[in-house]
């Protein structure tokens, strides 16, 4: 009779660790999908702060040794 019980409890085990193994790759998904949207996110501000801190760098004056003026 143990042998039937023990192999319901494998049984049970092999269905839980299924589900939590479908569970765990779709959060991964999620995470993989959240993480690029976040990069891509990330890389569009950082090209509009490079073009504002171009916008607003001082110029170098031609004709000065040091470039300062």
């Amino acid at each position: 009779m143990s042998g039937f019980v023990e192999q319901i409890r494998l049984a049970e085990k092999a269905a839980e660790d299924i589900y939590f193994a479908k569970v765990d790759r779709e959060l991964i998904e999620s995470l993989h999908k959240r993480m690029q949207a976040e990069k891509k996110s990330f890389q569009a501000s950082d090209q509009r702060g490079a073009e504002a801190r171009a916008k607003d760098s001082p110029v170098v004056m031609k004709g000065t040794s040091d470039g300062l003026r």
